[in-house]
């Protein structure tokens, strides 16, 4: 099967088999994590620059490549970590992916995320509007769906298990990032 083709299939959450649909997964991954930080950075660097006109700064020197360019080592930093708290929490639960095939399945799936990255990038500069945040949530909800999916067939997991999994990745994750922003808060805050 070819890119295209296969990147339908997990759209539209058909059954993908484990190594036999998907012969260069790690290829499709790096393309995917790839395509989500350009797209990311691009919407990031129109959104940032914006910021600072509204704030009265000078962007004569504002390089939005350096932004776009920033922002795709963070999608990977981001996939590998994402990938590796839930090969932790699945592997536990009885898994039989190895830590390679879950990133790489973790990368292919990230195609889902393209759609969230633009509402992502708008509610980071305090966009308040209910149709975004309606929307992004929207595009989340999918996108998570997307990628349990594709992460269930990777671990070969009953759906119970799937389930208990993820709600524990989810609240490991959820208390990981509010303590990591509280802390990022503070520290905003004593440098004020």
């Amino acid at each position: 099967m070819n890119y295209f083709v296969s990147m339908g299939n997990i759209l539209t959450l058909k059954t993908i088999q484990p190594n036999k649909q998907i012969k260069h997964l790690e290829y499709y991954a790096i393309i995917n994590v790839l395509v989500l930080g350009i797209i990311y950075g691009c919407f990031a660097a129109i959104f940032s620059r914006t910021i600072l006109l509204e704030n009265g700064f000078d962007t004569t020197a504002y390089n939005p490549l350096k932004v776009i360019i920033a922002a795709i080592p963070v999608a990977f930093f981001m996939h590998a970590g994402a990938a590796l708290f839930i090969w932790v929490f699945l592997k536990a639960m009885g898994g039989k992916a190895n830590f390679l095939t879950a990133y790489f399945y973790i990368g292919t799936a990230a195609v889902s995320l393209w759609f969230v990255a633009p509402f992502v990038a708008a509610l980071q500069i305090g966009t308040t509007s209910i149709a975004l945040t309606i929307l992004t949530g929207i595009f989340t909800l999918y996108a998570f769906t997307v990628n349990v999916k594709v992460i269930k067939t990777a671990f070969g997991l009953s759906n119970i298990k799937m389930t208990i999994a993820t709600l524990i990745t989810l609240t490991y994750i959820s208390c990981f990032l509010y303590l990591w922003v509280s802390v990022c808060v503070k520290q905003v805050v004593a440098f004020s």
